[in-house]
């Protein structure tokens, strides 16, 4: 599933222990491993509803839960 391969792209650029990453880097380096902005966003909706993860109001960073 798209979904579960961006978050672990999203993992993967956090690095280990990491509680936080850029979100305009990391759209940035999904768009580049070909996902499209609709899978991106529905990827992050997702993970937000089941609380894997925020993205704070200005869309500038997202946290793991």
């Amino acid at each position: 599933r798209p979904s579960e391969a961006i978050l672990g792209v999203l993992r993967e650029l956090g690095g280990p222990g990491a509680r936080s990453v850029s979100l305009p880097q990391a759209l940035a380096l999904l768009g580049t491993r070909g996902f499209t902005p609709a899978q991106v966003t529905q990827a992050l909706q997702e993970y937000e509803q089941l609380n894997v993860l925020q993205v704070n109001p200005a869309r500038t960073t997202l946290t793991f839960v």
